[in-house]
């Protein structure tokens, strides 16, 4: 039987697990990656995946199948590999039932803390001005517009993840995620997160 896939990370996301899906097939990430005006235009997910790290590719898009072709029956959600976990570091959302697959995780594993980042800000809202959000899933909305910090948290979001491409009092992302935990903290009242461009 073919199952979901925890992918353990490396880098800044070293010690967060993440249920990954594949940047490389999916439509918007397509047509996002042609936009050099947006942080899409400089995917890290999209190089990755193309170059050095093509060996996981098959593991997303399976993941991207199994997320996206109907909604899952609880056993079929393969436990998080921690109790911080991320969902996409690598791809967006595909559509309702990939989002209710991640929603029916957290109401699955309460105990466990899942971090949503979408640019999808339309299909948050529309899902979730009919469904309860669960209490152990933030929601970041990742802003597309590099040098731009987003006003305002969109309807339904917790937080917004800003990159920036100089120096700027305001950068607050800066080290190991393990060490910081902002995006991974059901409590913390962190609205804006800003990174500098790598």
């Amino acid at each position: 039987m073919q199952q979901l896939a925890w992918s353990k990370m490396s880098g800044k996301m070293d010690g967060i697990p993440a249920l990954n899906t594949d940047t490389t097939t999916n439509k918007f990430c397509m047509t996002m990656s042609k936009k050099k005006d947006t942080i899409c235009g400089e995917c890290y997910s999209w190089n990755m995946l193309k170059t050095f790290r093509k060996n996981v590719v098959p593991r997303f898009q399976l993941n991207s199948k199994l997320l996206s072709e109907r909604v899952l029956d609880m056993n079929e959600l393969v436990r998080p590999k921690g109790n911080n976990v991320r969902f996409n570091a690598h791809g967006e959302l595909i559509n309702t039932n990939h989002l209710q697959n991640l929603v029916n995780y957290a109401l699955f594993y309460p105990k466990v803390t899942f971090t949503l980042w979408t640019k999808k800000h339309g299909q948050i809202r529309s899902f979730f001005d009919k469904h309860e959000k669960p209490k152990n899933l933030i929601l970041i909305y990742s802003n597309p517009t590099v040098g731009t910090i987003y006003k305002s948290v969109p309807k339904h979001f917790d937080k917004v993840f800003n990159v920036v491409s100089c120096d700027t009092s305001q950068i607050n992302c800066v080290g190991d995620c393990i060490d910081c935990m902002k995006c991974y903290t059901v409590n913390d009242t962190t609205k804006q997160i800003v990174e500098k461009i790598k």
